[in-house]
Formats: structure tokens, C-alpha cells, sequence
């Protein structure tokens, strides 16, 4: 029975360092899955820098294209490029505000109802309506006082 006992207690110790093992390579994987997660956020973090320094090269170049300096090749054909997608998106913005019965702030460009005195953004006096208001009966009550 001693024999028994003693290879019961061989396999067991044996099954503990088999399942150390397995648990160590677990924690191993997990600890590399986190590490490649980080990194990959920081990767990411890395490259959107990127995408925004780009776009303020652009821009700068842009702006220094609006201020009447010129541009060859792919730089200059982009240029030409940007200015009709601006103009096709001002288009479609009209569009839309027509749709939805709404006119653009001349001091900052928000969309307000047409209806709207004020704008709901920068609060600046929107256009006057087009469209003729109704004189109601206390109005035309006052202006015909207003003639005798």
C-alpha cells in the first residue's frame, strides 16, 4: 500500500507542476495580449498626431493658396480640387437648408429657422424675412387712427 501511496503522491506532484506550467503559460499569453493592447493604443495614438499634423500642413498650404500663392503639380491640382468640393458642399448645405426651412447667421454662419429674429448661437440680428407679415386687426385699427 506504501507503493501505491507513494505513486499516488509522484502523479500528483506531478499534475501540480504540469498545472504550474500550464498557468505560467496562461499568464504569460494574458500578460502579451495586455502588452500588444497597449501598444496598439499607442500606436494609434501615434498615427491620429499624424493625421492632424497632416491636416494642418494642408490647411496651412491652403489658406496660403487663398492668399494668391501658387502651387504646381499634385499640390496645386489638390488645391483646385479642394476648391470645388467646397464650393459642391456649400451647394449641398443650401439644399439642406431649404429643406429643412432654415437660413445661415451672416455673422456666424449657424443655422437658424427662417422664422427666428435672433440667431440661437452668436445671438446677431438675422435677415428680415422675404415673406410680408399680415397685419392683424389691432394693427390696422392703429393705422387707420394713425391717417385721421
Amino acid at each position: 500500500m506504501s507503493t501505491l501511496w507513494d505513486d499516488l503522491k509522484g502523479k500528483f506532484s506531478q499534475a501540480k507542476e504540469e498545472a504550474g506550467k500550464i498557468a505560467k503559460i496562461a499568464i504569460d499569453k494574458t500578460t502579451n495580449a495586455v502588452d500588444i493592447t497597449k501598444l496598439n493604443i499607442a500606436k494609434g495614438e501615434a498615427e491620429s498626431k499624424i493625421g492632424k499634423l497632416y491636416a494642418k500642413i494642408g490647411e496651412t498650404i491652403y489658406e496660403q493658396y487663398k492668399n494668391g500663392e501658387e502651387f504646381d503639380g499634385v499640390i496645386g491640382e489638390s488645391l483646385i480640387e479642394i476648391d470645388k468640393f467646397k464650393e459642391e458642399a456649400d451647394e449641398l448645405k443650401a439644399q439642406i437648408a431649404a429643406l429643412k426651412s432654415t437660413a445661415p447667421c451672416p455673422n456666424c454662419g449657424q443655422q437658424n429657422d427662417k422664422s427666428s429674429e435672433y440667431c440661437s448661437k452668436c445671438g446677431a440680428k438675422l435677415a428680415e424675412n422675404d415673406e410680408p407679415e399680415e397685419d392683424t386687426e389691432e394693427d390696422a385699427t392703429v393705422d387707420v387712427a394713425a391717417e385721421e
